[in-house]
């Protein structure tokens, strides 16, 4: 069986969601090559091809990048186009229509449809007659959480499977570290914060979606009630700075740490006592789930993704969006009361596995091939 993953880039989206599945699929017998902007070298597959598009499909680079993909797919003969995210979906499902007329089926996982309950206007009028055009190219459809699966089945190509998966697995190998205790206090003096300091931690890149300025105001709103609790903000910057100014404007600038991109997250983890997240869009918030695998209570606001992990009160705490004072308060409930938080620490994310990802994807594959 043969393969070619589709994807926009190496470094924020192969290396990060799919190497695990990659090697499974490879270990089953598959040859599995991938086509991507390549920024950073990825560690499995068969072949890897550098492709011309970059993260938004609204460039020329998109339509060159079509027909590199037309003329990769003509050459080699292969039994699944398997595509992700918004230019990964669209250049595949547009460069293998010939490839379609003769066999090949064509995959698309999506990792949270910009058109959801509450989206923009512009998100519903540009994403969701492209990809309700795009579905007509498509023979499987993959959703990671509940409100994406029932649009797809209602809306879309019923001719097409619709299947869905509990996210795209997570790596729980990387957040695994010796020494946990050591590693905190050594980790919070590189910081420079104190081995008694309480530590809120969020990783993400930071842009406007994932709406970190929501947390620095909700650091404030905690330092105005006496606890000057810390920040951790590990992710590439794409706000052009723009957040660093929020914090020195509040004179929280000692406070919020801005780590950049990270490898150690379970280093960091280890330094934190609470997990927060912020983001107005979320497919499924895999942050979420590696936070509690490190035993790090959530308090997270309400969103498609969110709520597709976090049952309010029952293994976290969501709140409204924006509300930075409902966060806040949230925050305080849960480091205030010893047994809450032991509980919240101490959730069961096996489902999430990526091995077991990995094992719902293959049996999806096959089933596409045989449909």
């Amino acid at each position: 069986m043969k393969i070619l993953l589709v994807a926009n880039v190496a470094k924020e989206h192969v290396n990060k969601f799919h190497i695990p599945t990659i090697k499974y699929l490879i270990s089953k017998g598959w040859q599995v090559d991938i086509a991507c902007s390549v920024d950073a070298e990825v560690p499995a597959g068969d072949n890897i091809y550098h492709m011309s598009w970059k993260r938004s499909p609204f460039t020329l680079k998109t339509f060159i990048g079509i027909e590199e993909l037309k003329k990769l797919i003509a050459k080699n003969d292969y039994n699944i186009i398997y595509c992700h995210t918004p230019v990964g979906g669209l250049v595949a499902r547009v460069a293998a229509r010939s490839a379609r007329k003769k066999g090949v089926k064509v995959v698309y996982c999506g990792h949270g449809l910009h058109f959801y309950k509450g989206a923009p206007l512009m998100s519903w009028l540009v994403f969701y007659p492209m990809e309700k055009w795009m579905a007509t190219m498509t023979d499987m459809f993959i959703t990671i959480n509940p409100e994406d699966y029932e649009r797809v089945k209602k809306d879309f190509n019923q001719k097409m499977l619709v299947r869905m998966i509990p996210g795209i697995g997570v790596n729980f190998d990387r957040l695994n570290i010796e020494n946990r205790k050591e590693v905190r206090m050594e980790y919070r003096e590189k910081l420079g914060i104190p081995a008694d300091g309480e530590v809120l931690i969020y990783v993400a890149e930071i842009l406007k979606n994932k709406n970190q300025q929501m947390l620095i105001h909700t650091l404030k709103e905690l330092h105005d009630k006496g606890r000057k609790m810390y920040l951790l903000l590990p992710g590439p910057d794409h706000s052009n700075g723009e957040f660093h100014k929020l914090a020195e404007e509040l004179r929280l600038k000692d406070y919020v740490k801005f780590l950049g991109w990270r490898s150690d997250i379970g280093q960091l983890m280890a330094a934190s006592d609470m997990c927060v997240a912020s983001s107005i869009r979320e497919g499924f918030g895999i942050n979420l789930v590696e936070a509690q695998y490190c035993h790090l209570p959530v308090v997270a606001v309400t969103n498609r993704g969110h709520r597709a992990i976090i049952k309010d009160g029952e293994n976290g705490f969501l709140v409204p969006m924006n509300d930075s004072k409902a966060m806040a308060n949230r925050v305080l409930q849960v480091m205030d009361d010893k047994n809450l938080y032991q509980r919240l620490a101490n959730i069961d994310v096996e489902q999430y596995k990526c091995e077991n990802i990995a094992k719902i994807i293959y049996e999806y594959l096959q089933e596409v091939i045989q449909k």
